[in-house]
Parts: structure tokens; sequence; C-alpha cells
């Protein structure tokens, strides 16, 4: 008999669960290891317990148990036991803490849920849907929790987004504890899609360790409309642009040519000369203007392209300052050029390159008062060059910096707005900037006290060579034809054609 309970002893010690012998005043008879480690005392036999028992038949009920590190929650099953030869009752005890704080976070989450209008959803570890609340259902068209219950998750969404869910989306969930995606639900009786911003988190027991995935999702639907909205908007706001220009464009070409007329016939009213300068000025401003909505409206098409060569960077900006100088020198003021002697190579369309520092030497002496100061940099640093163009003008406010590049962004004006622009300049810089691998950047000290655009290009390495255009010894005659649909142009380029030889 002896050898008998000490095979039963070693068998209950065992198993986890904890199994208790009690008298009917509640003293221990016998406990084994799981029984002392679940209830915190040890040695157990002989010590009181206050455990409620059914007298006369079994019993299972979910009891609290108090420990020295807190309150602890067990299911209990009792059965009334003879023990020798004394009644008693014999209990198994079974830790279910880690599962009764789930049910009470579980009960939060539901309760906070049932009052939300966002789609709210918990599933288990293996991505099977046990829970989402009345809004989550409505939203989605699911009739009840056991539609909810037989339906795997993937099928909420569309068959094309399926493996990113599955592959991509739930293994990051896994990985990090959370993740978070726009992407469209389906609804199950229309089938027509609904966006949602898809929120999904661990939940985690008392110890940390995840034990079930809770869903969040806000129907994001009117947002993704309305972004399709801007969207169209911005379309036909680029193509507006673009005929514009070239409406624009169309009856500057004869202005153009009837002041370079003028010029031919050499006027000598003094009047009539002062009428064709403030033309030819007007002019030449206006074809710079509409330059620069055809470039803005051509690259946010993607209808631009560049006519990539080896250059010479260094040339190209000594080019471009020979052409700042009338207007830097009408305002009486500075221009210091420092390059290096040695040259700067890279690939790019020297014709865009030599429009982008343009752009920003005409945009410093602009905002730079008479007899203001202006200074452009190069230099070679690492496998990149370096443009700086600084001035000491009228600065660049705090407010203004993060969006000097957005289109139709302008500097402080005056009331007459004597700098004219339309704000669209620097928004094309930018633009050609990235499209040569390159990119800008604004600083400024604030306002009144200057701003420096810095410009960073890819440079090549000097043992790349290019094959070079041929040229040719001799040139074949060429007759030249002036086609338009507009009279006016068309008039006026032929007269210019044949001027000289009148």
């Amino acid at each position: 008999m002896t050898t008998r309970l000490r095979k039963l002893d070693l068998i209950l010690d065992t198993i986890t669960d904890g199994v208790l012998v009690v008298d009917s005043q509640g003293v221990v008879l016998y406990a084994n290891q799981a029984a002392e480690t679940l209830l915190a005392r040890n040695p157990l036999i002989g010590q009181s317990l206050a455990i409620p028992v059914n007298p006369d038949k079994s019993s299972h009920q979910d009891i609290n148990l108090i420990r020295p590190n807190g309150l602890a929650w067990a299911e209990m099953r009792s059965a009334p036991i003879e023990w020798d030869g004394q009644p008693g009752y014999v209990i198994a005890l079974r830790d279910i803490t880690e599962r009764k704080h789930m049910e009470l976070e579980r009960q939060k989450f539901v309760s906070l849920a049932e009052n939300s209008l966002d789609f709210i959803g918990i599933c288990d570890m293996n991505l099977r849907p046990f829970y989402i609340n009345e809004a989550g259902m409505r939203l989605i068209g699911l009739d009840n929790l056991d539609q909810c219950a037989r339906t795997p998750i993937q099928e909420f969404f569309f068959p094309e987004d399926q493996r990113f869910i599955l592959e991509e989306f739930f293994p990051r969930v896994m990985r990090e504890g959370h993740a978070d995606v726009e992407i469209r639900f389906r609804h199950f009786r229309t089938g027509a899609a609904i966006w949602m911003m898809y929120n999904v988190f661990f939940i985690k027991d008392s110890t940390g360790e995840p034990v079930g995935i809770a869903i969040v999702s806000r129907d994001i639907s009117s947002h993704k409309e309305a972004e399709a909205a801007l969207r169209k908007a911005d379309q036909h706001k680029d193509e507006f642009l673009a005929m514009l220009a070239h409406e624009l464009r169309n009856p500057l070409a004869p202005i153009s040519n009837a002041t370079h007329i003028l010029d031919m016939l050499k006027l000598e009213d003094t009047r009539l000369n002062w009428a064709k300068d403030i033309i030819k000025r007007q002019v030449k401003h206006l074809a710079r203007l509409v330059d620069d909505l055809l470039d803005v409206s051509r690259i946010a098409r993607g209808k631009i392209s560049l006519k990539k060569e080896r250059l010479d960077l260094v040339d190209v900006i000594k080019s471009v300052s020979e052409m700042a100088h009338g207007f830097i020198l009408a305002k009486q003021q500075q221009l210091d050029v420092r390059l290096p002697e040695q040259p700067i190579w890279m690939e790019g369309d020297a014709v865009r390159l030599a429009q982008v520092v343009l752009n920003l030497l005409d945009n410093a002496s602009k905002y730079s008062p008479e007899g203001g100061r202006i200074e452009i940099v190069a230099q070679q640093v690492g496998a990149e060059s370096e443009i700086q163009v600084r001035d000491n003008g009228t600065g660049i406010s705090a407010e203004l910096l993060p969006t000097i590049f957005d289109l139709f962004q302008q500097g402080t004006r005056t009331l007459d707005r004597s700098q004219g622009g339309l704000g669209i300049g620097l928004t094309v810089v930018k633009r050609l900037v990235e499209m040569h691998g390159g990119e800008i950047t604004a600083s400024s000290p604030g306002t009144g006290l200057g701003s420096t655009f810095s410009i960073r290009l890819p440079t090549l390495n000097e043992g790349i060579t290019f094959p070079t255009p041929r040229s040719s010894s001799s040139r074949p005659s060429t007759v030249m034809r002036t086609v338009d649909d507009d009279s006016g142009p068309n008039g006026g380029t032929g007269f210019l054609l044949t001027a000289d030889s009148r």
C-alpha cells in the first residue's frame, strides 16, 4: 500500500494542475507540488484553507486566490472523498489567471468597441476572426458573428490584395507587434470597395506575451474620393496651364518680330524708340513667364526630356554669369563668381542646367536691393558638384522656407509687385535638378538677412568617355519655309528672314 501511495505521489507531482485533499474543516491533508506552487505556500500540509466546497456533491467554479505576489484565478473542481477513514474533499486547481486577464481585457475592448463607429475586430494568433463590433458588421455587410467566425481573414479583402495581406502585412505584424496600411475591404453583399485605414496590433497577457490580434479600421472612402478629385483637378490644371501658355505664346511672336523690324527701320523719333523699347522689355518679360508656364506643365505631365551629354559644369556657369550681367548691372549690383580652375565633368543637359543657374541668379537679383551683392560658388565635393548662389537681399522667413519650392509660391512682395513673376520659377528649378539626379535646398537666417540656394549634382568619373558628334566640312544648301496657322507670326517671320536681302 505504501509503495502504491508513493507511485501516486510521483504521478501527481508530474502534472501541472494542483491537487489537494482537505478535511471537513479545510485543513490540508495532501498536496502535490503544483498545488504548493499555485497557492504559494510550502509546506502546505497542515495548513487551513478557506476554500468553498459543496459538502454533498461535486462542484465546479472559478475562485480568487490570495497570494503574496497578488491575486490569482483558479478553476476549481471538488468532490467528497474519504481519506484515512475521515470525510474530506479532493480539490483540483487549474491556474486560469492569464485567461481571466485576457477576458477582462477583452470585455474592456468589447465595451469600447460596441460604442465605436469604426470597424473593430479580434482574431486569434492563427488569424481566425471571432469578434467584430456591430458598426463593423454593418460597414462590410456581415449578418452575425457566426458568419464572421466562418470567414477566413483574407476573404475580407479583394483577391488582388489577399497575397499582400497574408504574405507581407501579417508577417510584419508578427515581427513588429503592429502595422497599418490603407487598403480596400470588400462589402460581402454588394461587392463594393470600402477604403479603410487598417490598423492591427497585438493583444497581450499580463506577462506581455501576445494572445490575440486586435483590428481597428476607419472608413476613409470619402478621403480617397477627395484625393481622386484633387488629382483630377490637378491634371486639369496642368492641361489648362499648357493650353494657356501655348495661346499666350502665339501673339508674343508677331509682337517680338514687329519690334525687331522697327529696329531695322532705324526710327529717328525718340518717342517711338522709347515706346519700342518698352514693348521689347515687356515682351521679353512675358515670354519668360510663358516659358516657365510651359516648363512646369511639361514637367508635371512628364513631357519634358533632357538631352544629356558630357559637359563641363564650370563652362556652363561661366556662360550663364555673362548672360546675367545685364540684369545685375541694371540694378548696380555686384556679382562675385568663384569657380575652380579644373573642369567639373558631369552628364547633363547644358541648356536646362543653364536655365537652373540663370533662374537662381535672376531670383537673387530680384530680391536684393540696388547695390546688393550676389555670389555664385562652384566646387567638387567627392563624387558630387556643389553650386551655391548667395545674396544679401530680403531673405526668406522661417514660415516660407518649407514651401519655397512649391508651385505659385512667392516671397514677400511690395504693393506694386515690381519684382514680377508667377512664383513657379523655383518649382521648375527643383524639378530640373531632380531630373539630373541632384537635389536643391534653400536656407536663410531670416527676413532681411539674405538667402542661399545650394545644388548638389552627381559628377562623372574622369575615365568615362563620350563619343563626340561628327562635324561636316560642307553644308548643303538650305531652303526655309515658315508655317503657322496664324498669319500674324508667319508674315512677321517671313519679313525678318528676307529683310537682310532687301
